[in-house]
């Protein structure tokens, strides 16, 4: 059975995401239907991480979005871990840290198992203690255990990233979305950062779908690597990239991950008429 054949029940009971045939339309200013995504299909085995990549504007984070339950899709079915978008257990990395001003470091971190508490589900400790526990477990993860009292004003923006992963893992999701996490960070920060998310991920097993421009990122991070299509989005091509996880610096700077990037680039820049991109989806 392909990855794509699965049933919908192998892929996501144990943690996975299933997406079959989303469809995705917005208004455009003048009224007129936009067509963002077409017959969008996937899935994400649990535990993988898989990275998309895509021209601006293809409809990458409006797939994230709907996956999340933030936007609903206007076709098509999805499950998360089993459940519908919005009702699965899932954390969500935005592109800026989005951090409150106001709360330290840890008090950051433990907002979303504040809130697990107050709507009493699953995720919840079950005393302050364990909540306590459980945030600075996180933060020794993440290598914040020394910056737990300070203010967000107070710390670096690639330190504020690790306090928007560590929010995230800290209500344990199954499934880990990130739209493009990194993007507003120097070169040798985000380098950093993409190393200790591989080893963040390895330790607690979370299926990660990753989005991002930066093609060699993609590549260093994913388990496979979703090509789409300019809008209307669409995958085209999946490459899969047969290195073992956690990756390490050694990769990073390879000729090999250099030379799957060239590919993937020469993919996304083909002229129209040559392009892969203007095919049918290809299998993955």
């Amino acid at each position: 059975m392909s990855r794509t054949d699965a049933k919908p029940d192998d892929v996501t009971d144990r943690g996975g995401v299933l997406v079959r045939g989303v469809g995705k339309e917005f208004s455009s200013p003048t009224g007129e239907p936009l067509r963002v995504l077409d017959g969008v299909s996937m899935d994400v085995r649990p535990g993988e991480f898989i990275s998309i990549v895509g021209p601006s504007g293809c409809g990458k984070t409006t797939l994230l979005r709907i996956i999340q339950g933030l936007d609903d899709a206007d076709s098509g079915e999805i499950r998360v871990a089993g459940a519908m978008p919005g009702q699965g257990p899932t954390g969500f990395v935005f592109q800026r840290a989005s951090l409150f001003p106001w709360r330290t470091v840890e008090r950051n971190v433990a907002f979303g198992l504040e809130l697990a508490a107050l709507k009493d589900e699953p995720s919840r400790p079950s005393s302050k203690k364990e909540r306590r526990e459980r945030v600075a477990g996180l933060l020794t993860l993440t290598g914040l255990a020394d910056f737990a009292d300070y203010y967000p004003t107070q710390i670096s923006g690639g330190m504020q990233q690790r306090v928007n992963l560590a929010r995230a893992l800290a209500i344990q999701p199954s499934v880990l979305l990130m739209d493009e996490p990194f993007s507003a960070l120097d070169a040798q920060t985000r380098e950093k950062l993409q190393r200790d998310l591989q080893r963040v991920v390895a330790k607690t097993g979370t299926t990660t779908v990753f989005i991002t421009h930066d093609i060699r990122e993609a590549v260093f991070q994913a388990d496979r690597v979703f090509v789409m299509a300019p809008r209307p989005g669409r995958f085209v091509k999946v490459y899969d990239i047969d290195e073992k996880r956690p990756r390490r610096a050694e990769f990073q700077q390879s000729d090999r991950l250099a030379e799957l990037a060239r590919e993937i680039w020469g993919l996304l820049h083909r002229p129209k008429s040559e392009s892969v991109l203007s095919a049918a989806p290809a299998a993955s």
